[in-house]
């Protein structure tokens, strides 16, 4: 969790650094962690699955 709060706000600075919006700023934010947290449950739940399947 603490890497996708660094990620948002490298992005952030990159983005005020381009002179963009903060409304536009603070959408890109909300967008990308929502995807990165779906996409690492997504990696959760594959290695879950993957360590069911491997005989003891």
């Amino acid at each position: 969790m603490n890497t996708l709060v660094l990620i948002s706000l490298a992005i952030s600075e990159f983005l005020e650094s381009l002179s963009f919006s903060v409304s536009i700023n603070d959408y890109f934010i909300l967008i990308s962690i929502f995807v990165l947290f779906i996409f690492i449950n997504k990696n959760n739940a594959i290695s879950k699955n993957n360590m069911h399947e491997v005989p003891a």
